[in-house]
């Protein structure tokens, strides 16, 4: 493809920052001309109830900055030749998910901005991306525990983050809480999963629904013509 593409994405925390930059390493490895950056945020927010007349001040949370960010970003890309979009992508935690993309899209149209933009919502978290490789989940953690990931049921509303805990951490999710206590000390946690088990995805090979959602817009966009 001699056509130029250029994403930008937008993420809600450090550790899927992390993770969604060694899926896009690998997404680009065997493709031309394209080009990614990836914006990570302290957390989600919420959309502002006027989306169109937002504050310029950033609050670092990815929802509250979003149609700030969105306006800056469709302008700065304007003029970029060939094909750019910008994928947010962020947890659905206890919130439905169909509801949740109702309300991005609107706030979307209503900024009236020209740049091609994807929501992509991880059920319920985005450790369930780390959840559908099982075998790249027991070559980073080969003491984990193959029956409870066995168990886990695809992008099930479970406390994801928890689960992936007790499957991978010595004495599970307990263990874990009693030396993390802090939400820090769980972000390095989530990181660290992000980290060893992202780099041994296969990403053609996920059964997680909501990875292979992003997978498939990625090429969608990738493939498309301007």
């Amino acid at each position: 493809m001699d056509e130029f593409t250029y994403i930008e994405i937008l993420i809600e925390d450090k550790s899927g920052g992390i993770l969604v930059e060694q899926i896009m390493n690998k997404y680009v490895m065997d493709k031309e001309n394209i080009m990614y950056k990836i914006h990570s945020f302290k957390g989600i927010g919420k959309i502002p109830l006027k989306a169109n007349k937002m504050s310029q001040v950033k609050s670092k949370r990815l929802l509250t900055d979003l149609p700030m960010y969105l306006k800056g970003m469709d302008t700065s890309l304007n003029n970029m030749p060939g094909k750019k979009a910008i994928f947010v992508i962020l947890d659905s935690d206890g919130e439905d998910c169909a509801e949740m993309k109702r309300s991005l899209v609107q706030m979307y149209q209503k900024l009236g901005i020209a740049i091609q933009v994807f929501f992509c919502i991880a059920i319920e978290e985005m450790e369930a991306w780390l959840l559908g490789d099982s075998e790249a989940l027991l070559t980073a953690y080969p003491t984990a525990k193959r029956q409870l990931l066995q168990r886990y049921v695809q992008d099930s509303i479970i406390g994801t983050w928890e689960y992936l805990a007790d499957v991978v951490y010595k004495g599970g999710l307990p263990a874990l809480k009693r030396i993390a206590s802090s939400y820090y000390e769980i972000g390095m946690f989530k990181c660290e999963c992000a980290r060893n088990i992202g780099a041994l995805l296969d990403i053609r090979k996920n059964v997680s629904p909501s990875f292979n959602y992003f997978i498939r817009k990625l090429d969608s966009f990738y493939g498309s013509s301007t």
